[in-house]
């Protein structure tokens, strides 16, 4: 499982699977509204990465991040930024 956890590659491809969530749903929002099941997916996301800003402050503490890069980065992409963050695949 560390091979994973440490492995770059595995992360930017997570972190492109959001971004496409983020295109999807804001698309769909625009587009449909609320109403519709993959805005409703994308808001729920949003939302669970807000709830994820004290963890994420927590864990990249010791790498010296700017707070916007946090705030914005988690707001993005969650924990599939601040954990490999944390384990110095990102901001190492």
């Amino acid at each position: 499982m560390n091979d994973i956890a440490d492995n770059r590659r595995f992360w930017l491809g997570c972190n492109a699977v959001l971004l496409v969530l983020h295109a999807f749903g804001l698309f769909f929002y625009v587009r449909h509204g609320i109403g519709h099941p993959v805005a409703e997916l994308w808001v729920i996301v949003v939302m669970i990465h807000m709830l994820e800003f004290p963890l994420a402050f927590i864990a990249v503490r010791d790498r010296r991040v700017r707070w916007g890069t946090t705030i914005m980065a988690t707001l993005i992409f969650g924990f599939t930024w601040w954990v490999p963050t944390r384990r110095g695949v990102f901001h190492g």
